[in-house]
């Protein structure tokens, strides 16, 4: 009875031409989502690649230039020109190392928090700060974020299931069909269960069949469990969606009526919810505005620069080798040698201020992520951008790695200083070797999205369930 059943919604379909043209339509969606996927990432990965020429040539130029004024053949006009200078080429206000993160292959998933995150930095002797950044973009396709796969998933699978499933009951009741099938030889409950479940099994048919060729095409193997899980992921976000048509279908009202509810549905957990959840997480868990913390800064600033006299008598104290001088007296290396070593109170007091901030969006953040259970669409866009490696938590494990290259970098540099060293040609061929590329190791990909997910889905059926029961359509 069960592949009758599946035989009839089949020819139903292949006979529904809107079915057809929401089929297509979601399979050039998919198509697009995965191809803007893929161009994101190899557009950043040439934007990169450009920087990183760029960088190696002009420090083969740089080579150049100090091995001519070693041999006497050349000079520099000043020490902040001088490419044997150590703390020119190791970046104060100039040079440095320009590092690269490494995107995750199958980030064409989903953009997360990609957008917002810098794909380079600037390692120097007082630590790193963003490069490169993104070009200029329509401030419109900022608000409403990238049109990638999770996009497609989140926000026009629904409305497939919805155009295949809000008459799932009302429409054969209103032709006349549901009383034939009735009729048949077999329990009405039992018939309902194969009807609901033949619908499901082709509806789920159909999302992997435009979903997998999708992946496939966008270089994700489909023997990766990132492709099952995003599948899996598309499946049950299906199923979710199902329930609600079937639930609102056994509540007896008209198909006009069935699709204006699951439309109303569509709206409040694909936009009102996620949107109310940002308003409760912000009110509860506010966190300091722009202009708060750079008011800290400030306040931090000043409070620095009370203490850095005191500080530089202790340094001086204990390097009994330097001479303190009037600030009229002191040339360039005086300057950066107190000031390397005033870094490290600075740093760590505007850490603290930065941590205290931090904090407070992590908190936001984990109260925001507690909110999902009351939105698939949350739960999905967190299970892809987890699958992805875009989310919060994954970008964030490129820090240390950035963190560690920028102390190496300052380290084999600063040596160089306290030895009033200049560069040479050979230390060139050593420093040029550091990496330009940090690998954010894999993120343990957590599922906490998809066991939301699943909560949400029995919530569903068993919303069906009672609804069912209650007026007695089908299980009387």
């Amino acid at each position: 009875m069960f592949l009758l059943q599946l035989k009839y919604e089949t020819l139903r379909l292949l006979r529904s031409p809107i079915a057809w043209l929401l089929l297509v339509v979601l399979a050039v969606s998919v198509g697009f989502g995965l191809q803007n996927g893929l161009y994101r990432a190899a557009e950043k990965q040439a934007a990169i690649g450009k920087m990183l020429d760029t960088q190696q040539a002009d420090l083969e130029k740089q080579k150049m230039q100090a091995d001519s004024i070693a041999r006497k053949l050349k000079t520099v006009g000043g020490w902040w020109r001088d490419p044997t200078n150590v703390v020119v080429v190791g970046g104060v206000w100039r040079g440095g190392r320009v590092t690269a993160v490494e995107p995750m292959p199958q980030s064409i998933l989903a953009a997360g928090m990609s957008d917002l995150q810098n794909d380079a930095w600037r390692l120097t002797l007082m630590g790193k700060e963003a490069w490169g950044g993104s070009e200029l973009e329509n401030p419109d396709n900022l608000s409403f974020g990238a049109f990638d796969l999770s996009f497609v998933l989140i926000y026009l699978l629904p409305l497939l299931v919805i155009a295949l499933s809000f008459n799932l009951i009302s429409g054969e009741r209103e032709q006349g069909t549901l009383a034939l099938q009735q009729a048949q030889p077999i329990g009405s409950g039992a018939l309902f269960f194969q009807k609901m479940l033949a619908r499901f099994a082709l509806l789920g048919g159909l999302t992997a069949a435009i979903v997998l060729p999708g992946l496939a095409l966008a270089g994700i193997s489909l023997t990766s469990a990132a492709a099952w899980q995003t599948l899996g992921v598309a499946v049950l976000y299906s199923l979710f969606w199902f329930l609600v048509a079937l639930s609102i279908n056994l509540w007896g009202g008209s198909s006009a009526q069935n699709a204006l509810l699951c439309i109303g549905a569509w709206l409040m957990f694909t936009l009102v919810v996620p949107a109310l959840a940002n308003m409760v997480a912000e009110k509860a868990h506010p966190v300091p505005s722009r202009a708060a913390f750079l008011n800290e800064m400030r306040a931090a600033e000043t409070y620095i620069e009370s203490k850095r006299e005191g500080l530089l008598d202790d340094f001086y104290k204990t390097h009994p080798n330097y001479t303190k001088k009037p600030d009229d007296d002191k040339d360039w290396k005086d300057w950066y040698r107190e000031d390397f070593f005033f870094h490290d109170f600075d740093k760590k007091f505007r850490d603290s201020i930065e941590q205290n901030h931090a904090s407070k969006a992590e908190r936001q953040a984990a109260f925001a992520e507690g909110l999902t259970v009351f939105s698939p669409a949350l739960s999905v866009y967190q299970q892809m951008t987890d699958l992805a490696g875009t989310s919060h938590r994954a970008l964030k494990s490129a820090e240390p790695l950035l963190d560690e290259a920028q102390k190496n970098w300052a380290a084999w540099f600063l040596k160089k200083f306290d030895a009033d060293q200049n560069l040479t040609v050979a230390d060139y061929d050593e420093f040029m070797k550091f990496p330009d590329r940090v690998t954010a190791a894999a993120v343990p990909v957590q599922h906490s999205g998809a066991w939301w997910l699943l909560l949400q889905c029995f919530v569903a059926w068993a919303w069906a369930w009672w609804s069912g029961r209650r007026k007695s359509l089908i299980f009387n």
